[in-house]
């Protein structure tokens, strides 16, 4: 099925002995300093992606004349398109196996509980995970602070073990002294919502007993002392006993993540 086939191609490249999640419901912010130094929280849900191949049953196509007149398809032709059929079924779930595969290995890969309870685990040990626990559905609900100084960089989430996961927000230092800040998985579309998105489709598609997964909603504030060079926010700054604020609300809306580029002192 074409839906797998781009979530192989988009997934891939990141995932190749990873996971793939999202964000839920989440209130997020950034506090980042002149001299570097840096405070960056996210509280709410973290969505494990689901890329089980949906259930599917044959149904038989239309049959036509020559004069394009619906008629009864022989049973040559019935028996070609249930062919045709099983073929597509058994090339969806290879994708999606090899990709499950990617996502969590065995033991049912990081969609199942058991999956996702080792993930849990892996993060309770990490810096910065202040509560981590399993709601149901997929969800994990968490409580993340840490603080630090800007020397390289900084991604959220990180998964110890080798886990290669697509970053939530970014900080890359530049050569100038500037940071730039890039939240692509809190948005609604876009590269980092097309990520994002994934396990929505996937469940939108498949059988009914799967709950439809969350899609990001929340905000992200960033503050910071030093100068804004560059962001994408609606209304731009809100400067007071200087220090600026720039926040984004997050919905099906915001159509690109958050970005702002940040001059330090000494740049």
């Amino acid at each position: 099925m074409k839906m797998f086939r781009l979530i192989a191609a988009l997934s891939a490249p990141l995932l190749l002995t990873g996971c793939l999640l999202s964000p839920g419901k989440f209130a997020s912010s950034l506090d980042l300093k002149r001299d570097g130094s840096f405070a960056f929280t996210y509280v709410g849900e973290i969505v494990v992606t689901d890329l089980a191949p949906p259930a599917a049953e044959f149904s038989a196509s239309p049959c036509y004349d020559d004069n394009s007149d619906e008629r009864e398809c022989s049973s040559e032709e019935l028996v070609r398109q249930r062919k045709d059929f099983d073929e597509s079924q058994a090339a969806s779930k290879g994708e999606a196996g090899m990709l499950s595969s990617a996502m969590g290995g065995g033991k049912g890969g990081l969609g199942s509980d058991e999956g996702i309870n080792e993930l849990i685990e892996q993060l309770k040990k990490q810096e910065g995970w202040k509560k981590v626990s399993y709601r149901g559905n997929r969800i994990i609900d968490v409580e993340y602070a840490i603080s630090g100084q800007m020397a390289h960089g900084f991604a959220f989430p990180l998964v110890d073990g080798g886990a290669a996961i697509m970053p939530f927000v970014t900080l890359i230092k530049r050569k100038d002294g500037s940071i730039k800040v890039s939240a692509p998985a809190y948005s609604g579309s876009g590269a980092g919502g097309e990520m994002a998105s994934l396990g929505a489709m996937a469940a939108a598609s498949g059988s009914g007993d799967k709950a439809p997964q969350p899609k990001p909603e929340g905000t992200f504030t960033l503050t910071t002392d030093g100068r804004i060079l560059t962001n994408n926010t609606e209304d731009g700054p809100a400067v007071a006993a200087g220090v600026s604020t720039l926040k984004w609300v997050v919905n099906s809306r915001l159509d690109k993540g958050p970005e702002a580029l940040i001059g330090l002192v000494g740049e």
